[in-house]
């Protein structure tokens, strides 16, 4: 064992900012930076636990991870030693795949190829579950569909129970909350983020996600057309609806008055919710817009404070489900897309 070890201190958020600085501006240094960083989180897949590859995936190393996937850096030439890294990296992956180690190495090379330019065999067989949506996006698009689709389960729950007294949603972009009597059964929540639970709601009070945020707001306000804060704001959309979701009843309104509750009322006001959702995210909102049609369903109010940053304002509205709502929520409902 080498007596003199050589250490390298990084951290997930220094590379977070590197890959969204290398987005925002992509010049030479910044692309060195990024270059960099890639190679830092390949080698931490290759010597991360069998074990713990998930709960990785899901922790802030993930969340980088995922922004310099979802970015343009794989679009870049590849440097020679990139090249004979991705090589080496793919001979191992593509030699068999009832090797334990293959979800390390697939973690590691994905970021060298080009979007669409890999393809793994039967990988919804091949692949764990918890990566196979994000593989699909990058290199087979055409799974999406099927793999978006409910299970038999949640077919089965999804399909109507009896008669109700729900009213529909209106046509086009709005919605209408309805005030419907109680259902037997109610239709299964979308998972909004792969942040969920306890782990969601622990970003209510991290200051780097709070800043971040609150970064990315002022960025929209001043560039509301730059594509690569519209798509960051798009999954902080989505963790912000599904930290909504995750919240308590009774920590409903402590967290809506909180620094968290300020900065979920900010992104409403900037107007961020006026832009096109992408299909995902249509879907996503119908979802949500279903279940609070009737509102005595339980956690009907998390789900309207999930929904409301993918309307636009004036798109969603009433019909009698007020009387259900909490006294706090329904105060603030006039001001939430009000700049101050």
């Amino acid at each position: 064992m080498d007596r003199r070890p050589q250490i390298t201190p990084w951290s997930a958020a220094r590379l977070g900012t590197i890959f969204m600085d290398f987005a925002h501006e992509p010049t030479p240094s910044r692309l060195a930076e990024a270059r960099l960083a890639r190679q830092c989180l390949s080698k931490f897949w290759l010597s991360a636990p069998i074990d713990a590859l998930e709960l990785l995936y899901g922790s802030a190393v993930g969340d980088s991870y995922r922004q310099m996937i979802g970015g343009e850096l794989a679009s870049q030439p590849l440097l020679r030693d990139e090249e004979a890294w991705r090589d080496h990296l793919s001979e191992r992956l593509f030699s068999g795949f009832d090797r334990p180690e293959m979800a390390n190495i697939l973690l590691a090379v994905m970021p060298y190829f080009r979007r669409g330019k890999m393809k793994v065999r039967n990988c919804e067989q091949n692949l764990p579950a918890w990566l196979l949506e994000d593989y699909a996006s990058l290199f087979e698009p055409e799974l999406l569909p099927r793999l978006r689709q409910p299970s038999p389960l949640e077919r089965r729950a999804l399909a109507p129970a009896g008669a109700t007294r729900a009213v529909p949603a209106a046509a086009g972009a709005g919605a209408r909350v309805s005030a419907a009597g109680a259902e037997p059964d109610a239709p299964p929540l979308p998972q909004l983020s792969s942040f969920t639970g306890a782990q969601a709601l622990q970003l209510t009070g991290s200051e780097e996600f709070l800043t971040r945020l609150n970064g990315l707001v002022n960025l929209f306000e001043i560039d509301p057309d730059d594509g690569a804060i519209r798509q960051e704001l798009g999954s902080f959309r989505r963790q912000l609806g599904q930290i909504w979701l995750d919240t308590p009843e009774d920590r409903l309104q402590p967290l809506f008055e909180s620094p968290f509750g300020d900065l979920y009322r900010k992104f409403l006001r900037s107007g961020y919710a006026a832009t096109p959702l992408a299909e995902e995210d249509r879907q996503l909102r119908s979802q949500l817009a279903q279940y609070v049609r009737n509102m005595t369903r339980p956690k009907a109010t998390q789900v309207v404070l999930a929904v409301l940053p993918f309307y636009p304002p004036g798109k969603i509205g009433f019909a009698g489900g007020e009387q259900f709502m909490p006294q706090w929520l329904l105060g603030a409902l006039p001001s939430l897309y009000v700049k101050n």
